[in-house]
């Protein structure tokens, strides 16, 4: 992996967690992850899974219900932080993001098996309509079809969960779907190239770190760009920064390049970044860079219109299903797009884990609600609870060492 690629996978993992190294160092974690005698008093922890393996999500499960843990819906939840309902004893909200094929083929019937109930974000844009269900982790126990056979369902053409089986799962109580975003998009912040998509670049599942790019006029949110294709300082959407548009014509040049001079094998070379810079000073040298931001109300309107439109389609899709809960893709968002998802009918907004809010109280803002990752369920009080320090190391390796 080149030097550009390896420093952007970096800025990626080290956005989404470094409130989390920053909370270790500065002890400002919720009580109960430090303290193994602490109890969960008049608080909501809130736990994040994205992709899940059964093995992993089962041991959580387990933990959860062996001490005796309930896990709240994303209503009842809203309804305690506003007072409007009493807050059970250790009561707890588990949050999916993004609605990947594994909240269905193995999250779902693990949730069905051990009671419990979680709370889905939906990107409700990247769902493909025509899309039937698969099987699922219940077949497998029935003898229907094979463990090996579910394995590789988010590698395929169809990677997220497809309405058929969303609605399946909306019908149970199992799940709850709420919002997150529609797309789920980055966008370009800046004129200043700091990579070109290549084969090492880091895709993401999804595609989620490629940048949204508008090609005569239409913004192409499939993310399926052409290799050579000039990637800009980025950011997520919600963040609330001025977005980029670049010069569609430096863009066509620079795949052009790319593809008349061995596609794929184009990379193989040493010096294959310095060889696309070249043709951005020569491209810019003769006709001028065009590209330009957009301004403040299209800024405000593209960002109400992905957040309205997002909760329209996850309605029209679940009928009776009451979207009005928000969570920020990325774990980015910013006064100006919490005050937009507001005017757009939404109550409630979730992050990722908040510094200065280490858990989530009656009374407290519920558009800032604070998140842990999925991992932090073995520190909450009770049996064969594991021990902080540990488990940060672990962690650490996991997200930093291995990625």
């Amino acid at each position: 992996m080149n030097l550009s690629a390896t420093s952007l996978k970096l800025k990626n993992i080290y956005r989404k967690n470094i409130p989390e190294v920053k909370a270790y160092f500065k002890g400002s974690y919720p009580r109960f992850v430090f303290d193994s005698e602490a109890e969960i008093i008049n608080e909501i922890p809130v736990f994040t899974f994205h992709s899940v393996k059964p093995d992993v999500f089962e041991q959580r499960l387990e933990y959860l219900y062996e001490n005796n843990y309930q896990t709240l819906k994303a209503a009842d939840f809203l309804s305690i932080i506003l007072a409007q309902k009493p807050m059970p004893e250790r009561s707890v909200l588990l949050t999916f993001d993004d609605g990947w094929g594994s909240l269905w083929t193995f999250a779902y019937p693990l949730l069905k098996k051990y009671g419990m109930h979680a709370t889905c974000f939906l990107i409700p844009g990247v769902i493909n309509s025509g899309a039937q269900r698969h099987h699922n982790l219940e077949d497998v126990w029935s003898g229907k079809i094979g463990y090996n056979s579910l394995i590789e369902r988010e590698l395929s053409a169809e990677p997220y969960c497809t309405w058929e089986e969303i609605s399946e799962m909306y019908q149970s109580s199992v799940f709850d779907f709420q919002s997150h975003t529609l797309y789920h998009s980055q966008v370009y912040t800046s004129p200043k190239i700091v990579d070109f998509l290549s084969p090492d670049f880091d895709y993401a599942m999804g595609h989620h770190n490629v940048p949204i790019v508008r090609s005569n006029g239409q913004d192409i949110w499939d993310r399926q760009l052409q290799l050579g294709t000039p990637i800009y300082e980025y950011t997520p959407r919600m963040s609330g920064k001025k977005r980029y548009l670049d010069d569609e014509r430096l863009r066509l040049c620079c795949t052009n390049f790319v593809s008349n001079h061995g596609g794929v094998e184009f990379f193989g070379q040493k010096n294959w970044r310095k060889s696309l810079l070249k043709v951005v000073k020569d491209f810019e040298n003769k006709y001028g860079a065009k590209g330009y931001y957009e301004t403040q109300d299209e800024l405000e309107q593209g960002i109400y219109t992905d957040l309205i439109s997002s909760k329209q389609l996850i309605q029209e899709k679940l009928q009776n299903n009451d979207v009005n809960q928000l969570c920020f893709p990325y774990y980015v968002g910013s006064p100006l797009a919490v005050k937009l998802a507001k005017d757009a009918g939404y109550a409630c907004s979730y992050w990722g884990f908040i510094d200065g809010k280490p858990c989530n109280r009656v009374g407290d803002d519920p558009h800032q609600v604070s998140r842990l990752n999925d991992d932090f369920i073995f520190l909450l009080p009770g049996n064969r609870r594991k021990k902080f320090h540990q488990l940060f190391a672990d962690k650490f390796r996991t997200r930093f060492l291995m990625n």
